[in-house]
């Protein structure tokens, strides 16, 4: 609904419809926040099945539970900030070269069961999926609950690398057949993280409008960050989304999603 339909509606200023908005968008974000990051203890009570949803699906391993990538979303060019610290240059920071264009980047973990259970960012569109992974601090947050994630795994792009509970494909054009066929089955699986965000700019188009998106006027990485969490309450509320459906795991309630453990 636009302001302009909710003028008629509630009968109030655009200016106040306005200021309603950002301050449940702050509301939410403060309130809810620990959802993106890791909700543990969904995470805790279904990794199990997430392993053997990934597997049944045909992964060549055991213990994958999710796949983890970064999304960049476009902003409006950043101008400069008048009386701004001398030689700062916010938009040579938010260009990125690979994808031409100013934007922030985010980083997302997708689980079978279609939830995003880790969102992290935003970052300045320059910067790599690698450096996105160090600043987060996720491999020290699964150091810290060995109980839930020891001999669990990520499978992420080549990028990645191998390291602590994060694997990839294999590397080189020497690789065998049968490592070339291990790249294949896992790449098909991976990507669902892009069905992840799929969903995420199909329900809030307005994140993907870059037009509107403009840094130090909004907050920006806020209605990314609520979008995301909507995004997983619908996925709860109807019962699954594409991703739920492909590997044949029904995403929680709800209610379970949003209190600190399951009901």
């Amino acid at each position: 609904m636009r302001y302009y339909d909710m003028l008629q509606v509630f009968g109030s200023s655009r200016g106040r419809l306005s200021r309603i908005f950002l301050h449940m968008i702050d509301y939410v974000h403060d309130t809810f926040s620990d959802k993106l990051y890791m909700p543990t203890h969904i995470v805790a009570a279904r990794i199990n099945d997430y392993c053997a949803a990934i597997s049944a699906k045909g992964a060549p391993m055991d213990g994958i539970f999710g796949f983890p990538d970064g999304t960049k979303l476009g902003i409006c060019r950043p101008s400069p900030r008048p009386g701004g610290v001398c030689g700062e240059n916010l938009q040579r920071h938010c260009y990125s070269g690979h994808k031409r264009c100013h934007c922030l980047n985010y980083q997302a973990v997708t689980a079978p069961d279609g939830l995003c259970i880790h969102f992290w960012g935003p970052m300045e569109g320059r910067r790599h999926d690698t450096t996105m992974l160090r600043e987060s601090k996720l491999i020290a947050h699964f150091h810290s609950h060995p109980e839930v994630f020891e001999e669990r795994f990520l499978y992420g792009d080549p990028a990645y690398g191998v390291q602590d509970f994060i694997i990839s494909g294999y590397k080189g054009n020497g690789i065998s057949d049968a490592e070339r066929q291990f790249n294949r089955e896992m790449s098909r699986l991976r990507e669902s993280v892009e069905w992840n965000f799929k969903c995420l700019k199909t329900l809030w188009p307005f994140v993907d409008y870059k037009r509107t998106q403009k840094i130090r006027l909004s907050p920006v990485g806020k209605f990314v960050k609520v979008a995301m969490l909507l995004t997983n309450c619908h996925n709860c509320y109807t019962g699954g989304n594409q991703i739920s459906q492909y590997f044949e795991i029904a995403p929680p309630s709800m209610r379970e999603y949003l209190i600190d453990g399951p009901i």
